[in-house]
């Protein structure tokens, strides 16, 4: 571990955070752009910046290096000397680092975000007034999470979690009209920006990060076990954090993160799911596929029989971890599953962009018009419908001029999005 200097605080803070940033070879603008939107929002800015005017929060950064052996992290101390930099001694995955970055926080509220986020201003101090004012049972607050490579294209404003077992980011790859600017309760938060009570990582609560998953996941099985003894999440659509979907593990192979996901999703359904029948359907449903996939597709041969085998050698584990969960739960697990109706993730996690496609948008004039009535807006729903009919017949979706003055005030991102449909 090294020590740096101790972060500075303000006097009388109404909110006190530790900060946890997990960093693996991050490239050096990344890294940068980060701390640089964490140290403005109180008022710290890099060495020859312009101080920007300081909130009522009192940060420390603890930065948790899982052996990047690239000298990034530390070459920022010098225009960072408020950063605490843990180094382990090998890249133990996510939770790992999370769980030896809990070990510096003594804050009541924890930080967890990614290097490839940016914090817009006053987005923490939007997150901290939330979780201050929110009730004890409130675990956390997700904001809205903007991509950085897509504009105007939701990332996430907290998470989903669907009773097929394989979670996702609620919202991710709609145009942002608003749709999701009401604080609501949501199934979890996305560990990519979330703010946490701390409490709650202590063994007698919720406990630790779950060390079983290298990475991915990790955020949704904290969050099931959470609302399982009776927490809940709310957003706070207000904090807006510009994000690079993967940023850092967009370049590993494809066949790394899918057998991750494939297995991590086998592990988080054996591990917090209450029903067992449910479990052995989705268990049984899932190694089914990956074999029809080996041996029918020939795809990821080895990813697909390495992950039947890990499970099967991890089952023992699992079913132990199970039943000692099992003592603290409080809700079923319909509760989760109720929040996720309606809801779908309309992204490319190969080709990292948004769905090009009619019924991403119709989710998002749905979404948006249940809680606003808009009559432009509702013409635009209706010409939707028509394109999604015409697709249907087998006729060409195609805009007529009428159609395009009807859109030509709608954002760039619900143009482009009807242009990859129409031509």
């Amino acid at each position: 571990m090294q020590n740096q200097s101790e972060n500075a605080v303000l006097q009388d803070p109404a909110a006190s955070i530790g900060c946890i940033l997990v960093n693996y070879r991050s490239p050096r603008d990344m890294l940068e752009s980060c701390l640089v939107s964490l140290f403005n929002e109180i008022g710290i800015p890099a060495s020859g910046e312009t101080l920007s005017p300081a909130s009522e929060i009192a940060l420390r950064v603890i930065l948790v290096d899982n052996a990047s052996g690239d000298g990034v992290a530390e070459s920022l101390l010098s225009a960072f000397p408020q950063l605490h930099i843990v180094n382990m001694p090998d890249n133990a995955g996510f939770a790992a680092a999370v769980n030896r970055g809990l070990d510096e926080i003594t804050e009541p509220q924890v930080l967890l975000l990614n290097t490839d986020a940016v914090l817009t201003p006053g987005a923490l101090a939007s997150m901290a007034a939330a979780l201050t004012a929110a009730s004890p049972e409130v675990a956390g607050v997700a904001p809205k999470m903007m991509s950085s490579s897509h504009d105007g294209i939701i990332d996430a404003v907290g998470t989903v979690m669907p009773p097929d077992g394989a979670p996702f980011n609620r919202g991710i790859g709609q145009c942002d009209l608003g749709q999701y600017d009401r604080s609501e309760n949501v199934a979890g938060v996305c560990f990519g920006a979330a703010l946490l009570r701390r409490a709650l990582f202590e063994p007698a609560a919720v406990g630790r990060l779950y060390e079983g998953y290298f990475l991915y996941f990790e955020d949704s099985d904290w969050c099931m076990r959470a609302v399982s003894q009776g927490y809940k999440f709310l957003t706070a659509p207000e904090a807006v954090v510009l994000h690079m979907h993967s940023g850092i593990t967009r370049h590993e192979s494809l066949d790394f993160k899918y057998r991750l996901i494939e297995l991590n999703t086998l592990k988080i359904v054996t591990r917090t799911f209450a029903s067992p029948w449910r479990v052995l359907h989705i268990v049984m449903a899932r190694k089914v596929r990956l074999l029809a996939r080996t041996f029918i597709r020939r795809r990821f041969i080895r990813a697909n029989l390495s992950t039947i085998f890990t499970y099967a050698v991890s089952l023992p584990g699992l079913l132990a971890e199970r039943r000692q969960l099992k003592a603290g739960r409080r809700n079923s697990d319909r509760k989760v599953f109720a929040m996720a109706r309606g809801e779908h993730a309309w992204f490319d996690t190969v080709a990292y962009r948004p769905d090009r496609c009619l019924e991403s948008l119709i989710d998002t004039y749905e979404r948006l018009l249940e809680h606003k009535k808009d009559p432009a807006r509702g013409k635009v729903l209706a010409l939707l419908y028509r394109l999604r009919s015409d697709a249907a017949a087998g006729r060409r979706p195609a805009l007529d001029d009428a159609a395009r003055q009807l859109i030509s005030g709608e954002p760039t991102c619900v143009r482009e999005l009807l242009a990859g449909v129409t031509g």
